[in-house]
């Protein structure tokens, strides 16, 4: 399709849709048959921990990228970014998509702005577009890596919270893993809600549970890294597991696992050395839990490095 026609196709769109469409950031709504996917065509790409990544099929290189509070499908969606990637950069093309993802994600679209400036960052910071457009979003942003531009949409934590399921929907069934996330890393240079390169910092990962209450009795962690040198993105596995047991006194780099009623918290060390030439994008962390009922779940979630 032509990328101007595109681009006139989707500003109809949007003119069309009415201002109190409700969005669906923070709701457990369906992403695929929403009418953003209707039109953008979307094919979904991959499904990994909590995030779901959907592939574009219209001109221009372009990925949806959808963040739940779970790996369910029916959880609630915390995060909704446009990725655009570099070697095929269409900054009209940007700009208009990431208008239809806005009035997907929130019903409303709150930056029209030209996004170039987003193009010109180098990696190690990001740029905001927009503080608090509703009560329910916390912020719209960009950042940059070697591979894409992402234009990201962020739930409002606040908000999460006062609208999480009564605990009577989270008592029953088997015991089951509904919310994680990274908190917050603690290192030399601070507290940040991302992984700085070069530096070690002591993480915390929240678990909140649902359905039958059971004590953690085993903690394993695994990582997975991804990079971008010489102009190819690259994902690995890293072999080494660490483990926590109740009980067993850590060392200074062991992982160290508190729980209180359905909340766990695993305390993780982690650093990404730098190495010219390769820019570190995200540190993955894997971690499975076995419980006292004997049941055994795995969160999988990312974490950002600058």
């Amino acid at each position: 399709m032509n990328p101007l026609r595109h681009t006139a196709l989707t500003a109809a769109f949007l003119l069309a849709t009415p201002a109190s469409a409700a969005g669906l950031l923070g709701t457990s709504g369906a992403v695929s048959t929403s009418a953003f996917c209707q039109q953008y065509r979307c094919e979904l790409d991959e499904q990994w921990g909590r995030t779901w990544t959907y592939r574009l099929r219209v001109a221009g290189s372009q990925l949806l990228e959808v963040e739940r509070e779970s790996s369910e499908p029916g959880s609630r969606i915390t995060a909704v970014s446009l990725h655009s990637a570099n070697e095929d950069v269409n900054a009209d093309l940007d700009r208009s998509t990431f208008a239809a993802v806005q009035q997907m994600a929130m019903g409303f679209v709150s930056n029209t702005g030209r996004l170039d400036p987003c193009y010109a960052l180098d990696g190690s910071n990001y740029r905001v577009l927009a503080t608090s457009p509703d009560e329910r979003t916390a912020r719209i942003y960009c950042d940059w890596d070697p591979a894409y531009t992402r234009f990201v949409i962020e739930a409002d934590r606040n908000y999460l919270t006062r609208t999480a399921p009564s605990a009577v929907t989270l008592t029953g069934g088997p015991t089951k893993l509904n919310v994680w996330s990274f908190r917050s890393c603690k290192s030399a240079v601070g507290v940040n809600t991302y992984l700085q390169s070069g530096q070690a910092a002591r993480c915390d990962l929240v678990i909140e549970t649902k359905g039958a209450q059971s004590a953690v009795v085993r903690a394993e962690f695994q990582y997975e890294i991804e990079y971008v040198q010489n102009g190819q993105y690259v994902k690995k596995l890293l072999p080494e597991k660490e483990l926590w047991l109740p009980g067993r006194t850590p060392g200074a780099l062991d992982p160290r696992v508190t729980q209180q009623g359905r909340t766990v918290t695993a305390n993780i060390s982690l650093a990404v050395k730098s190495v010219p030439g390769r820019q570190v994008t995200s540190l993955n962390t894997i971690a499975k839990l076995t419980f006292a009922n004997g049941a055994v779940k795995t969160a999988y979630e990312p974490l950002l490095v600058r």
